[in-house]
Parts: structure tokens; sequence; C-alpha cells
């Protein structure tokens, strides 16, 4: 059986796909696809974003460092599903980050991630196991 190309990547890797509920009340999500260390990186393939309430904020897809670098912006208003689509690679975060959803109360969203994880720092073999 064949494969797309998203898949190839999670295959290879570790697959984080994630599916969420981003709730009006909540305002933002944090950590929603989490790395297993300190070592490791988080690629973001594709999110799909599906609108239930729409609302006059934006929707801020980032990682979770002291200073954020956020990947992708859902418009304020928002009343149509929108899909964000870094390609098979995707669009790394830093290293050792997870995935937050930022915003302010009021959008509500069933949100679909693809991403997948890989070591994206050169550890020692002496490393302990919650490095590797």
């Amino acid at each position: 059986m064949a494969a797309g190309d998203y898949k190839n990547y999670k295959d290879l890797y570790t697959d984080k796909t994630s599916d969420v509920n981003l709730l009006a009340a909540s305002g933002g999500l944090d950590n929603v696809v989490v790395v297993k260390s300190a070592s490791h990186q988080l690629w973001i393939q594709k999110i799909s974003y599906n609108p239930v309430v729409a609302a006059a904020q934006l929707v801020t897809f980032q990682d979770d460092a002291g200073t954020p670098i956020a990947i992708g912006t859902i418009p304020a208003n928002q009343s149509t599903a929108l899909v964000l689509d870094f390609g098979p690679k995707g669009v790394p975060l830093t290293v050792g980050m997870n995935l937050d959803i930022a915003g302010t109360a009021g959008p509500a969203a069933k949100v679909h991630i693809e991403a997948y994880e890989k070591l994206g720092a050169v550890i020692s073999y002496l490393a302990g196991a919650s490095l590797q």
C-alpha cells in the first residue's frame, strides 16, 4: 500500500498527530502536542481548524519558549474551515518546546494537528534515558 509523504515522515520518526477541542471559555491551550524530552523537536505538518463558534479574537499556534515563536494564526471571526499546510516535512518548533494554542476567550473549534517528533539535539551515548 502506498503512503503519502506526510505519512512517511510520521512512520520514520514518532507520530504526534493530535485532535483538540478548543473551548470558547478556555482562551487557548498549553502543551497541545508535547515533546518526549528537551532533546526532541516537534515538526508541524498541517493544522486543520474547524470553527464551532466564530469570535473577534485571533487564535495563534506557537511553541512555548520564553519568547514564543508563532507558526500560524487563525484570523478573527473565522467561520469556515481553514487548513494551515506546512508541507510534508513541516515547520519545526524550537528544540524541546511544546505546541501551544494562544488566544483569548471567544473562539471555539475542533483542531486536528498532523505532526511528528524527532531528535533535535546531539546527545552523548552516556545521556540518561530521559534524554533519549
